[in-house]
């Protein structure tokens, strides 16, 4: 009876030991054929960066003009770049600045390019045919969106971390750019938790919506974008106001963890809610009719 146990112990081992080989496989090939992507993203947005802030000097000097510019806008059109209180805004402001020219876009941009990661990865691989060649070796389903989840957040966090290293550069380029480095990275890296969101969403429909289907890339998007589009009309609506605390971007602003610090709390609920969809797209997937 002792030896039955301690074979099936071993075989136990062997198996978690074979697992853990494949999830590493799927994410060293995901990776593979993700690395020009990554890379120019990194590049093109730190350029990006770069050119935006030779602007900030200028716009410092004339800041009081700006602001009596842009407080004479609509109140919605302000709200789609700033969920914070209107009156306080300040374009000079290095928190506000970010978050106005930069943060909300990248979140979008990002966002939008993750879930056709998450897709190419799934319903798209199902559709070519490639699902089946992985699956026709030792690779489980769950090892294999391990693997792809895994390579999404390391491209999130390498372009983050690019974006991030361009803002210091800015702030040794143009010192007039002072602004404590600390609260700049979490910041910026802070913005992990809401993309996870919109991908382990999306994650969670490859995995339960059948590839013969077409409306799961759109209903991604929609989460992400129209997500966006009501909170943001929602600042300026105070029959929406109550319903601001439903959408994920109620819980990031780079502005105001620039400003203030962080708060755990909201960080909190983006990851439980990202890891709600994580677990939920790793249960269906091995329970879903792939189109191989």
């Amino acid at each position: 009876m002792a030896t039955v146990l301690q074979r099936t112990h071993t075989e136990q081992r062997a198996a978690q030991g074979n697992g853990l080989r494949t999830v590493i496989a799927v994410f060293r090939k995901a990776l593979y054929d993700s690395r020009k992507t990554i890379l120019w993203l990194a590049i093109g947005l730190g350029l990006y960066v770069v050119a935006l802030m030779s602007f900030y000097p200028t716009l410092t000097k004339d800041a009081e003009k700006f602001d009596e510019l842009i407080q004479s806008y609509p109140k919605g059109l302000i709200s789609m770049i700033y969920q914070g209180d209107i009156a306080d805004f300040q374009i000079s402001n290095p928190g506000m600045f970010i978050q106005t020219e930069f943060m909300t876009w990248l979140l979008l941009i990002i966002g939008a390019i993750g879930i056709g990661q998450v897709f190419n990865a799934f319903t798209n691989a199902e559709r070519d045919g490639s699902m089946d060649m992985f699956l026709s070796l030792p690779v489980s389903r769950r090892s294999y969106l391990i693997g792809r989840v895994l390579t999404t957040a390391l491209m999130v966090l390498v372009v983050l971390t690019a974006m991030f290293l361009a803002f210091c550069l800015a702030s040794v380029l143009w010192p007039v750019f002072d602004v404590n480095i600390g609260h700049l990275a979490m910041g910026i890296l802070g913005a992990f938790w809401p993309l996870m969101v919109i991908i382990s969403f999306a994650y969670l429909l490859a995995a339960v919506v059948p590839s013969s289907k077409h409306f799961a890339g759109p209903v991604a998007y929609l989460f992400m974008i129209g997500s966006y589009l009501i909170h943001s009309f929602s600042g300026s609506v105070k029959t929406l106001s109550d319903i601001r605390p439903l959408f994920l971007y109620h819980y990031y602003s780079a502005a105001d963890i620039i400003n203030h610090g962080v708060n755990l709390r909201d960080w909190g609920i983006l990851a439980a809610v990202s890891l709600v969809y994580f677990v939920l797209a790793w249960w269906f997937v091995d329970k879903k009719e792939l189109g191989v």
